[in-house]
């Protein structure tokens, strides 16, 4: 994997300023010529404004459309260097005392529909076309608050012609599951003081990943699927699955599920049990020692009928001696679904899969200029839920306050920043009724590109002469 130098860490971007939120992200970026970082500036303050439209609607302008076709199709400018500047930002964030998650996953950027993009690879069931992306967000474990990208690596499936099918083989050729390891490796080692904790789903139940974490001085917590050996505390020979599976219940705790991917919202009432175990190495990784962690079972006891109950057994290097620190270890796992609301957000919010572009590099351009963009939607849904009894003021400008007085009827007077991010998303489509939870960053989004560009508008209106 090739690695980047990352840029001196640069000020945390403005959030709510596209210029001066694409400035900060892109303006330190080494692109081989001070024009190229002034046109990736330039794109990403238009896309930052627009990140749903296609490139001719986002630029307007012929010349700075042109431009940004250059900046695509130059070869010394590469995913690594655009997102450079933005991980430097991130990585001096998450090196600050305390806890920070560094939350791990794979998704497919579908392109099957593009059938003049060259030079893409397999996805899904070996028929359609496009390229995997493994994304690393670091996370603040308690709020939730995702401080941005630490890495970012796009990379290509091979065709199922190129895979080995002898034992001997299998052991040599380089596996899919290998990109978990080597991000981790390219994250690189916490600071003094930092302690960092990869998270990743059964997917991550790989032991060379284990390693690489173990490498860096960094910890990691997953989601069991592979029922490995392993040595209980009592010395006694037994595997992961088995052996968090036949621990009694310890500590009890009601949990509110909101409603997903068809299911009701409910109440489920969660048991969780601990117990640590040394893991051995699997035969086929050579060179490592067992692995000291602990085991986490969270479950669920009596589920409504036909609701699969929860069930997750994790694994960690984190010490867990307490239920209060099993609990904890199981929130830090709920913080997993912010880098699929990421993926979504790169996907739907940024469109990422509807590029135009014929070749894969340009598209991995592209990715760059979007990546940092799509983690931009995720903090302007934190922005919304901040300090939500403080007056407005202390926030948001003043136009934008006074727009959205305007346009929803309210009184200017004792807005306060939750009620004005609640009209904005009211605006984005979101209707506030009792069972529909907080805005979400889709319809955040379109509430603000809604009120930016009726702040524009009043802009440009002030600006004109006199009649």
């Amino acid at each position: 994997m090739a690695t980047f130098p990352l840029p001196a860490a640069v000020p945390p971007a403005p959030l709510l300023d596209p210029a001066a939120w694409a400035a900060a992200t892109f303006g330190a970026c080494d692109l081989g010529d001070a024009r190229r970082s002034r046109c990736a500036v330039a794109v990403a303050a238009r896309l930052a404004a627009s990140p749903a439209a296609s490139l001719p609607a986002a630029l307007g302008q012929p010349a700075l459309l042109k431009a940004a076709y250059r900046l695509l199709h130059a070869d010394f400018v590469t995913v690594e260097r655009l997102t450079a500047a933005h991980r430097a930002q991130t990585r001096a964030a998450a090196g600050t005392p305390g806890v920070t998650l560094l939350v791990q996953d794979t998704t497919e950027c579908d392109y099957t529909p593009r059938r003049a993009a060259a030079d893409l690879g397999p996805i899904g069931d070996g028929r359609g076309r496009g390229y995997l992306l493994q994304s690393v967000l670091a996370v603040r474990p308690r709020t939730g608050d995702v401080l941005g990208l630490a890495a970012l690596t796009p990379f290509l499936r091979r065709p199922q012609a190129d895979r080995g099918s002898s034992a001997a083989h299998r052991r040599h050729r380089a596996r899919e599951s290998d990109i978990w390891a080597q991000t981790a490796a390219a994250v690189g080692s916490p600071p003094s003081g930092a302690a960092w904790v990869h998270v990743g789903d059964r997917g991550a139940d790989v032991f060379t990943f284990f390693a690489a974490c173990r490498a860096t001085g960094s910890d990691l917590l997953i989601r069991v699927t592979q029922d490995r050996c392993a040595t209980a505390a009592d010395g006694a020979a037994t595997h992961v699955l088995q052996a968090a599976r036949a621990l009694p219940p310890v500590a009890h705790r009601p949990l509110a599920l909101s409603a997903r991917r068809g299911a009701p919202a409910r109440t489920a009432v969660l048991t969780v049990a601990w117990t640590a175990l040394t893991v051995a190495p699997p035969a086929d990784v050579r060179g490592e020692t067992a692995l000291p962690a602990w085991a986490v079972r969270v479950w669920e006891t009596g589920p409504p009928a036909g609701v699969e109950p929860l069930d997750w057994v994790l694994l960690t290097t984190v010490p867990v001696t307490t239920a209060a620190e099993a609990w904890e270890r199981a929130a830090w796992y709920e913080r997993r679904w912010l880098v699929e609301e990421y993926h979504r957000g790169l996907k739907t919010g940024c469109r990422l899969e509807a590029s135009q572009l014929r070749d894969r590099a340009a598209l991995w351009r592209l990715l760059g200029l979007l990546a940092p963009t799509a983690v931009r939607l995720l903090q302007l849904r934190q922005a919304a839920r901040a300090d939500p009894d403080h007056p407005a003021s202390t926030v948001l400008p003043a136009a934008v306050i006074a727009v959205v007085a305007a346009k929803t009827d309210q009184p200017v007077a004792g807005m306060t920043v939750g009620r004005c991010w609640r009209l904005i998303a009211r605006l984005g489509g979101h209707q506030g009724r009792r069972g529909d939870g907080e805005p979400g960053w889709e319809t955040l989004w379109k509430g603000w590109r809604t009120v930016s560009l009726l702040v524009e508008g009043v802009h440009l209106a002030a600006s004109l002469p006199g009649p």
